[in-house]
């Protein structure tokens, strides 16, 4: 999923911050809608994160409704879609925690399907998946810092709200696992572009 661009990303961050606002006021369709609107970004995260489509939706709905119970509490000044990430990652680390002896099945990855030739929409959708599986065995946070990003569109600074870290840091993170997946597809003969200085 690529980044929107500026504009779009405020306005659907306004809508959600406006959903908010209309749940507040005692419009309980609001909650659904913000369901509707975030759902599959979150699982997506949560998918990649986990590797496990039954896990990813159990996780998803727990992360919803742990945003349904915090949501009273969330400072509308802020970002809805970083803060609601935050509580999917929360989510995901403690099922991490709990799951200590999970078995890496990453090859069910969902890849996105480019437009174009048939042919060549197989191989990148082969390429994408093989290259999330690297990134799975990336250490934690640098796929984290993948998910977020390239998976999901965050920007750094709203990754970095995300992990509580610095944007800094999270580019950081991003281009050392740009290289260590720069020299896994070297090593395979997979080419693909320089990453960005």
């Amino acid at each position: 999923m690529g980044r929107l661009p500026e504009t779009g990303r405020e306005a659907a961050e306004a809508g959600l911050v406006a959903l908010v606002r209309r749940y507040r006021d005692g419009d309980q369709a609001a909650f659904t809608r913000l369901v509707e609107q975030c759902a599959e970004r979150v699982f997506q995260f949560l998918f990649r994160y986990t590797g496990h489509v039954q896990d990813a939706e159990d996780l998803a709905q727990e992360t919803f409704l742990k945003a349904y119970r915090s949501l009273p509490r969330f400072d509308v000044s802020r970002r809805f879609l970083p803060w609601l990430f935050t509580i999917a990652r929360r989510t995901a680390l403690n099922h991490r925690r709990h799951q200590r002896s999970h078995a890496d099945e990453t090859s069910d990855l969902i890849a996105e399907t480019p437009e174009g030739n048939p042919a060549n929409a197989l191989a990148n959708r082969d390429d994408s998946a093989l290259l999330w599986q690297w990134a799975h065995r990336l250490k934690p946070k640098q796929y984290e810092a993948l998910c977020l990003c390239y998976g999901e569109g965050l920007t750094a600074v709203e990754a970095a709200s995300v992990m509580r870290t610095s944007p800094i840091h999270i580019k950081v993170l991003l281009h050392r696992a740009r290289l260590a997946l720069l020299e896994k597809a070297r090593r395979t003969g997979m080419i693909l572009p320089p990453p960005n200085p």
